[in-house]
């Protein structure tokens, strides 16, 4: 009976291999192309597009395993006239290395510190979504010689910063991380219906409005790199990523725009504290917008990034 499990247990799980091998032979890899650049960072390559003239404008994705630079396509080409525009694939993330560790929040603070540091080479002007806004608060705190201007979209509450990794946690991480069944969670939990309804159900305020081209691109970010982006997905389920940025938000002395979806969960609160915590924020709300405002409203966000360098 025992040689019968483990030989049905084997060949399951070489069932499943194949299965992950056929993901990986017709997704992103083949399929996902762009002109740009790598940042030889000391923790993995990092991909990133450049373009324009002017005084540097740093536009930085939200961080999960569906976003990439293409979120910003509908703003880059608006902006070139004015700005020299960075916009990199967070590590984890779209075309960048997506090494097999346990992420944090700290390690996202380095990366944009050092970008611009060895990248761009002088302060630059940022726009950052979600969680991504909150750790250029972090790096704005630890080096005031980063940033000129900042604009903060949908950052996170910052009653989120509570929740912290648990048991449940690090069993999330060895899970992943299992090279076969890993892989297999992984790609169920991104398939092209679950990354479609996330996109339509949890980041879009018009469902109608979503493109196809839209899903495709962050069905093939969460793909590249033969499901590499198991290990960063891992680490937010996991809570490892969550950060408190109240007290470099107080402390803040540069210029910061907070820009607003509308429609989005806790928005109200979200204004109100980060007011609270420094009175000279300044506060746009974007209307029929959600999650990602610079896809559902690429003109406004593309006319206040343009109003930051006047």
């Amino acid at each position: 009976m025992k040689n019968k499990v483990l030989k049905i247990s084997a060949a399951s799980l070489g069932t499943l291999h194949c299965i992950n091998k056929y993901i990986d032979s017709n997704s992103a890899n083949n399929t996902m192309k762009a002109s740009g650049k790598y940042y030889h960072w000391k923790h993995g390559e990092i991909f990133y597009r450049v373009a324009g003239e002017g005084s540097p404008l740093l536009l930085i994705h939200d961080l999960n395993v569906f976003s990439s630079e293409n979120d910003w396509n509908q703003i880059m080409n608006r902006l070139t006239s004015k700005y020299r525009v960075y916009v990199p694939d967070l590590i984890g993330c779209g075309r960048s290395e997506k090494p097999s560790v346990t992420y944090t929040g700290y390690l996202y603070v380095q990366l944009i510190s050092d970008f611009i540091k060895d990248v761009i080479g002088e302060e630059a002007n940022a726009a950052a979504e979600g969680l991504s806004a909150a750790y250029v608060m972090m790096a704005d705190s630890l080096d005031k010689n980063l940033f000129k201007k900042i604009m903060l979209i949908n950052p996170p509450a910052l009653s989120s910063a509570r929740k912290l990794p648990d048991q449940r946690s690090k069993a999330l991480i060895r899970l992943f991380g299992l090279p076969i069944i890993g892989k297999t969670c992984y790609y169920i939990a991104v398939n092209k219906s679950n990354t479609e309804n996330y996109l339509s159900e949890t980041c879009f305020y018009n469902p109608f409005g979503l493109k196809q081209q839209t899903v495709k691109a962050a069905y093939q970010a969460a793909h590249f790199r033969n499901g590499g982006g198991r290990f960063l997905f891992a680490s937010l389920q996991a809570n490892y990523l969550n950060v408190n940025p109240a007290e470099a938000i107080k402390k803040a002395e540069k210029e910061i725009l907070l820009v607003l979806g509308e429609q989005l969960p806790a928005m109200e609160d979200i204004a109100e504290k980060y007011t609270e915590l420094n009175d000279t924020i300044k506060v746009n709300i974007i209307k029929n917008a959600r999650m990602l405002p610079e896809v559902e409203a690429p003109d406004e966000i593309a006319d206040f990034l343009c109003e930051m360098d006047s």
